[in-house]
């Protein structure tokens, strides 16, 4: 089979670490879910589409260990809107990423 020109490894590596990012962010949006039962109701789409990036950026800035001892589980509705809170606050640009993502880190952490 021959390869396209246009894909070169780099590209695939790009892609491949796309996926796992996403993929790891909706497995803890999963387990998040099913935690807060049903206060996730009151979590409107644009807050979670918010809480998925967080959650993507922080896999992608934590190591695999540290992703791999989080407790998604004992996140509370209060850690969730807080994250969301955060979140908006890096988006608007009233925080700097990598501030708001020390204290999305901080929280993620206290759950290990």
């Amino acid at each position: 089979m021959e390869r396209r020109p246009d894909i070169d490894d780099e590209d695939i590596g790009i892609r491949t670490f796309q996926l796992k990012k996403e993929q790891a962010a909706e497995r803890a949006i999963e387990k998040i879910r099913h935690h807060i039962k049903e206060d996730w109701k009151g979590i409107i789409s644009d807050d979670i589409e918010i809480l998925k990036w967080l959650l993507g950026e922080a896999w992608a800035l934590m190591g695999f260990y540290e992703w791999s001892h989080i407790a998604f589980s004992k996140l509370s509705y209060e850690d969730i809107k807080n994250m969301i809170s955060i979140g908006n606050e890096i988006i608007s640009h009233n925080i700097k990423g990598n501030q708001g993502f020390g204290k999305i880190e901080n929280i993620l952490k206290k759950t290990t």
